[in-house]
């Protein structure tokens, strides 16, 4: 009976596995050649240290016609003088000093940038990231096709050898594999803010966040909840195309800030959240029956299987977004994401004070 059941959720989970990573041998990198301006979108609070790091790569950009909107959230500290020091006629910089009730404080803060942007797209990323290569938006200026609205890429976690920031890694790498393959489908669901385009006539055209505007998180993937199609979306991958971000460095912080992005999945359409649900609830279920098979003669061929099936696939996908994963703990890493994000997702519904830096 056990080996029965362990077949059935495991055939079940790696089917979803098969299914996600074959999607992505339908991506088509970019051909756009049509001139297009860019505005890059920051909402910062407090961030003069990441945007020490950020800005300079920004302007290393190989790309001539681009600004840099930089929205100071209730700044205390010394971000604006640092940004006045570059005397920089690329970048703009928005002061606020009062956020809108009715808004969240970070979309409210994007809000105001994008009113100030001149570009024809808007191209969103964070004050803690960094983008690959100086190629980044030469590379999204190239996935700007007329018939396309919004861009999505993607935006791992670097690693410094700990647990955790193998775990990020492996997690962030297991978003993407998701949200990626499901829009290669045609079903885009999410993106992530750190990395992701829209055409600025679009965004207005669309409502932006108004819909939203409330809700703490969601200003990615809730704006394409509501507006990415198959047709409108776009998917960029590859090296040129990433934006590296940092991991937390204690779970506590972690933890947190996963609370706050699994709490947004509420909002999502009843078909994506029962994807999401049914693929991590096969995957639990499938590890916890390898446990209790522990002692049958199945046990290690099901379980070299299941690493294979993994491997392979991970392995394919990984090399189209241009990323590295750690292979090695592969079988730590995919208990642990099948353990916390079920849990972490429960906890999210329980949690009712999720604030972003206010």
């Amino acid at each position: 009976m056990i080996f029965i059941v362990s077949c059935v959720f495991g055939f079940i989970h790696l089917g979803i596995t098969l299914f996600l990573a074959l999607a992505f041998r339908r991506y088509q990198s970019g051909a756009s050649r049509k001139p297009n301006s860019i505005s890059v979108v920051i909402a910062a609070r407090n961030e003069e240290f990441n945007l020490k790091q950020l800005v300079p790569l920004l302007l290393e950009q190989d790309f001539v016609d681009f600004e840099i909107i930089i929205a100071l959230d209730r700044c205390t500290d010394l971000s604006k003088a640092y940004l006045e020091s570059l005397n920089n006629p690329k970048i703009k910089i928005i002061e606020i000093q009062t956020v809108d009730v009715n808004w969240n404080p970070k979309k409210f803060a994007l809000n105001e940038a994008i009113t100030k942007t001149k570009g024809d797209w808007l191209v969103f990323t964070d004050a803690d990231c960094a983008p690959a290569t100086k190629n980044w938006l030469n590379s999204i200026s190239h996935h700007m096709i007329d018939h396309k609205n919004i861009i999505i890429g993607i935006s791992p976690y670097r690693v410094n050898g700990s647990l955790l920031s193998n775990f990020i890694r492996f997690e962030s790498f297991m978003t993407a594999f998701m949200y990626i393959s499901r829009a290669l489908r045609g079903k885009p669901y999410m993106a992530v803010g750190r990395n992701m385009a829209v055409r600025k006539s679009f965004f207005k055209n669309s409502g932006g966040y108004e819909a939203i505007k409330s809700i703490v998180g969601g200003d990615d993937d809730l704006f394409i909840q509501r507006n990415a199609t198959k047709d409108n979306t776009q998917v960029m991958l590859g090296v040129d195309n990433l934006v590296f971000t940092m991991p937390h460095t204690n779970w506590k912080a972690y933890w947190n800030q996963k609370i706050r992005h699994l709490s947004v999945g509420a909002n999502y359409k009843f078909s994506d959240q029962l994807f999401l649900g049914f693929s991590h609830i096969s995957h639990l279920l499938f590890l916890v029956m390898i446990i209790f098979s522990a002692a049958h003669s199945f046990f290690f061929p099901m379980l070299l299987f299941y690493l294979f099936i993994k491997l392979v696939s991970y392995r394919f996908a990984a090399g189209k977004m241009g990323i590295n994963i750690n292979y090695i703990l592969l079988p730590l890493v995919d208990i642990l994401y099948a353990v916390l994000i079920p849990v972490i997702a429960l906890w999210s519904k329980l949690e009712k004070d999720i604030k972003w830096k206010n």
